[in-house]
């Protein structure tokens, strides 16, 4: 399993790609980079300088064999539209985390968050038989965690003073999950809700 690392997928449909990010990306998502983008996150990225260091840190984790960084990029204009990870990578215990994602204001409540999550998804079930997928996002990120139950994820609790923040906030995580068992009808509720952007 160590070769994922060191050579990781490309995952894709008609319309998006999932690329390894690499660090020529820094440029293409520092255009996109908004300070909306990290009022929750553990990192702020206000320069291109901080994003070259944001992009860098994620290839170390790769490199560490820990997680695997992705840039997504829209197929119609080879645009990078944002970014995702899979990360807490353990093949022993069939479980990851997806999470670190973000997109272009212009792309955020599009197809573009559901076609990512699930081609993600069927990656880590079906091709890396993954048996619990978890997200995680700070308590008051009221946004975030509504569009994690819309994919239908469920809620098991809250993780409190689970991380200190870059400004030294202290945040509560809410934790979500989706199994195995869960996975057939959550991947026919996401495959509905992409259709319906298709017919829009």
């Amino acid at each position: 399993m160590f070769e994922l690392f060191n050579n990781p997928p490309t995952l894709e449909n008609e319309r998006i790609k999932l690329i390894p990010m690499q660090k020529g990306h820094v440029q293409s998502l520092y255009v996109i980079n908004d300070p909306s983008h990290w009022n929750y996150m553990l990192t702020i990225v206000k320069s291109e300088q901080e994003m070259q260091e944001w992009v860098s840190a994620a290839i170390k984790l790769r490199e560490q064999q820990s997680a695997l960084p992705f840039v997504v990029l829209l197929k119609e204009t080879n645009q990078v539209v944002g970014t995702t990870k899979m990360s807490y990578i353990d093949f022993k215990q069939k479980s990851c985390e997806i999470g670190s994602t973000w997109y272009g204001t212009d792309f955020q409540r599009t197809f573009v968050n559901t076609d990512t999550k699930l081609l993600l998804l069927t990656y880590c079930f079906e091709e890396l038989k993954m048996i619990r997928v978890q997200l995680k996002t700070d308590e008051r990120n009221l946004r975030s965690q509504k569009a994690i139950e819309r994919l239908g994820a469920v809620k098991e609790g809250i993780l409190r003073n689970e991380r200190i923040l870059s400004d030294g906030y202290i945040r509560n995580a809410v934790v979500y999950s989706i199994t195995n068992q869960e996975w057939k009808t959550v991947k026919k509720g996401l495959i509905e809700k992409r259709n319906s952007y298709s017919a829009s």
